[in-house]
C-alpha cells in the first residue's frame, strides 16, 4: 500500500516524464494510472500539480490509453476535481478561462491575450491551479516569439524599476534558479567591475524550482551580507564610488512574481518565467544601460537578442554562452557571444584559457555557494587561484564586449585592482 509520501513522489515523477514538451514527453501507461487515480483524489497534492498532468494529456499527442482517460474525465466516469473539469471541459466566457482554453487547443495567443495572461498570472485573486495550466500549457505548446515579447513587456510594466544616478550601469543577469555544477562568481565580478570604475549590479532570488541551485542571494547571505536591502539602500551603494555595486532581490522589486515560488515548485517543470525574469532591469541608469546575460542552447542566443532589441532597453547587451546559462563564460573554450543591438556575433583577442574546475574541492564543502564564497574572497585577497583567472577574464570580456575598454587593458586593470586590494574593499563595503 502506498504511503502519502510515496504517492506524492510517484505523481511528481510522472509529471517530470509527461510534461517535458512536444518532443520529449513520454506516454502514460497502466502503471501510471495506478498512481494518477488516487493522486487526483489526494488533497495534499496541489491542484496546480494535478492541472499540469491534465494539461499535458490535453495538449500533447495521445496514445489509446490517454484518449480513453481524457474521455473518462470529460464524461465523469473517472474522477477529476470539479474546478479542473470546469476549466478543461466546459465553455466559459471568463477571460482567463478563455485564454487557457485557447492554449489547450494548441493555439497561439495574440499580443493582447498574452499580456492579459501575465496580468492574471500576477493577480492574487486568480487560483493557483489556473496559473499552473497557463504556465505548463505554454511550455507544452511552445511559446511563440510574439508571446514571449508580450510576456516580457507586461512583466516589465508590472515590476518595480528604479533609477540610479550613474553615467552607465552594467546589469549582470544570471538565471534566478542558480547553479548546481560549477561555482559562479557573479557578485565578485560586480565588485571587481566597480573597483575598475564600472558600476554594476546583479539580481535574483534565494531559490526557485525546479533547479533550486545555489544563488547569488545564498552567497551574499553566507558572506554575512544583506541580500534583502531596500531599493533606496542598493541605489545609494551603487551611486557611492567607494562601493559601486549592489544586489536587489526579486522579493523586493517584484513581489507579485516572487509569490509564485510555491506554484513553480508544484508545476515541476521549468516555465518561460525562468527565461524572462532575468531580463527585467530592476535598476536603470538615468543615462546609459548595459546588460550581460547568458544562454545554454544555441537557439536562445537569437531569442534573447530579439527580445532585448525590441524592448528598447538596455542600450547595449552581451549575450554569452555561459556556464549553466549564467553570465560566466567557460574560458576553456573560445567564447561564443552576441552583441545587441546589432545582433552580430562578437569575438575579440580572447582565446581559450586553461582554468581548472576541481570538483573534488567543492565536494568537500557544504554547498557550491560556500565554495564560490571562499575561493572568490581568496581571489580578492590576492590569492593566485582559479577564481582569480575567472574574474580577470570575465571582466576583460565584458568591458571589451561592451566597447568600454580593450580586453588586454581591462585584464591588466583587473589584475591591478586585485593586487592592490581595491576590489576587496569594494566587496567589503557593498551589500551590508
Amino acid at each position: 500500500m502506498q504511503t502519502k509520501i510515496d504517492l506524492q513522489t510517484a505523481f511528481s515523477s510522472i509529471l517530470k516524464r509527461k510534461a517535458v514538451g512536444p518532443s520529449g514527453s513520454r506516454h502514460l501507461n497502466e502503471d501510471d494510472l495506478s498512481v494518477i487515480f488516487p493522486a487526483l483524489n489526494f488533497e495534499e497534492i496541489s491542484l496546480a500539480s494535478k492541472a499540469v498532468l491534465v494539461t499535458a494529456v490535453v495538449i500533447l499527442e495521445r496514445n489509446e490509453l490517454e484518449d480513453k482517460l481524457l474521455k473518462n474525465w470529460k464524461s465523469g466516469e473517472r474522477f477529476l476535481p470539479a474546478k479542473l473539469k470546469t476549466v478543461f471541459f466546459e465553455k466559459n466566457s471568463i477571460t482567463f478561462d478563455a485564454i487557457l482554453q485557447k492554449i489547450l487547443k494548441n493555439e497561439d495567443l495574440n499580443t493582447h491575450e498574452a499580456s492579459a495572461g501575465i496580468s492574471y498570472l500576477l493577480d492574487d485573486k486568480v487560483p493557483s491551479y489556473k496559473k499552473g495550466i497557463f504556465l505548463i500549457g505554454e511550455r507544452l505548446k511552445r511559446e511563440t516569439f510574439e508571446e514571449n515579447e508580450a510576456f516580457l513587456q507586461r512583466m516589465r510594466q508590472a515590476a518595480h524599476s528604479y533609477s540610479v544616478d550613474v553615467p552607465f550601469l552594467i546589469d549582470l543577469s544570471d538565471p534566478y534558479d542558480g547553479f548546481c555544477r560549477y561555482p559562479i562568481y557573479t557578485p565578485f565580478v560586480a565588485a571587481l567591475l566597480s573597483a575598475m570604475g564600472f558600476p554594476a549590479y546583479c539580481h535574483g532570488t534565494k531559490t526557485v524550482a525546479p533547479k533550486n541551485g545555489d544563488t547569488i542571494h545564498k552567497i551574499l547571505a553566507l558572506a554575512g551580507k544583506n541580500p534583502l536591502k531596500s531599493p533606496e539602500a542598493v541605489i545609494k551603494d551603487i551611486e557611492n564610488q567607494e562601493i559601486g555595486w549592489g544586489y536587489i532581490d526579486q522579493s523586493i522589486y517584484f513581489p507579485s512574481l516572487y509569490k509564485l515560488t510555491k506554484l513553480r515548485e508544484n508545476i515541476v517543470k521549468r516555465p518561460f518565467l525562468a527565461t524572462l525574469e532575468k531580463l527585467l532591469q530592476p535598476l536603470r541608469s538615468v543615462k546609459s544601460n548595459c546588460m550581460v546575460t547568458g544562454f545554454v542552447h544555441s537557439a536562445y542566443k537569437k531569442k534573447l537578442a530579439g527580445l532585448l532589441k525590441n524592448q528598447g532597453s538596455p542600450d547595449a547587451a552581451l549575450i554569452v554562452k555561459g556556464m549553466e546559462g549564467s553570465t560566466q563564460i567557460d574560458f576553456r573554450k573560445e567564447p561564443v557571444i552576441a552583441r545587441v543591438p546589432d545582433n552580430e556575433s562578437f569575438t575579440n583577442a580572447a582565446k581559450s584559457v586553461q582554468i581548472d574546475y576541481p570538483k573534488e574541492e567543492w565536494e568537500q564543502c557544504n554547498s557550491l555557494a560556500e565554495y564560490a564564497l571562499a575561493t572568490g574572497i581568496a581571489a580578492l585577497n590576492g590569492e593566485k587561484n582559479n577564481a582569480r583567472q575567472i574574474l580577470i577574464n570575465q571582466v576583460g570580456q565584458i568591458t571589451s564586449g561592451l566597447q568600454m575598454m580593450e580586453a588586454p587593458k581591462a585584464r591588466s586593470k583587473a589584475e591591478e585592482m586585485l593586487d592592490l586590494g581595491r576590489a576587496l574593499q569594494h566587496w567589503k563595503r557593498g551589500c551590508n
